[in-house]
């Protein structure tokens, strides 16, 4: 009679039992899980915490700098206004002939505009002009010159009237700074001078100078010279008085 070593065999087969034993053993497996994937959800939540704050920063400058081109627009008829109501005292108006002496009319009508129209800058309060359109300017870049800086300018191409606006904010916190890789948020904004009365009284004069040019015995170029000569005399000389 034949007999099998039992005995071999189990001590064959023992190791790997208890191989897989301690693999199946989860003892401690959720300290390790712990310590593997917590420091990701750690950094992904912070990222996106920053990338949150970066967009409402942006946010934020964007509408205020809206805000203020809107309002410096809405404004615009009358120097008078308050920058945030729209109120002004009853009978405060400016002059007869601004559109015509103050507001750049004359240059795009006639084409003397450079193209640059009147800017000035905050909170310095400087700028490339010092006349009627300079001092709304300033008035309705006074709300964001307490925390923002920036340009806004005013430009009159006769049948549209922009007034834009640019501003930063250089007071950026450091990890936003190293998230985005810029020191400052900024904004830009153009806003569209609305006067229903006035375009139809502006576009019916430059037909009426149009036809008049037309029909010029001289020619179109010596009557829009002579134009530009007798328009430069008056403002001249309401400018002196």
């Amino acid at each position: 009679m034949m007999f099998f070593p039992l005995n071999r065999k189990w001590s064959v087969l023992g190791p790997k039992v208890k191989q897989a034993r301690w693999w199946a053993d989860h003892t401690g497996s959720a300290s390790l899980e712990g310590a593997l994937v917590f420091p990701v959800i750690f950094i992904l939540t912070f990222l996106v915490l920053f990338f949150a704050i970066y967009i409402a920063q942006n946010a934020i400058v964007y509408y205020r700098t809206a805000i203020a081109g809107e309002r410096t627009a809405f404004n615009w008829s009358n120097s008078a206004k308050d920058p945030l109501t729209g109120a002004y005292p009853e009978g405060s108006y400016d002059g007869l002939y601004w559109r015509v002496l103050d507001d750049g009319v004359l240059a795009g009508w006639l084409g003397n505009d450079d193209g640059k129209g009147v800017a000035v800058e905050f909170p310095s309060a400087s700028g490339s002009g010092d006349g009627l359109a300079a001092s709304k300017l300033q008035a309705g870049a006074g709300p964001l010159a307490s925390d923002l800086s920036g340009k806004m300018s005013y430009l009159n191409r006769t049948l549209e009237r922009t007034v834009s606006t640019v501003a930063f904010n250089t007071a950026v916190p450091e990890p936003l700074r190293r998230f985005n890789g810029t020191s400052f948020l900024g904004a830009s904004t153009d806003a569209v001078v609305v006067e229903p009365a006035e375009f139809i009284r502006s576009f019916d004069t430059v037909r009426y100078y149009a036809k008049k040019m037309k029909g010029a015995a001289e020619g179109e170029d010596s009557y829009l010279q002579k134009i530009k000569s007798v328009w430069s005399s008056r403002s001249s000389s309401a400018g002196k008085s």
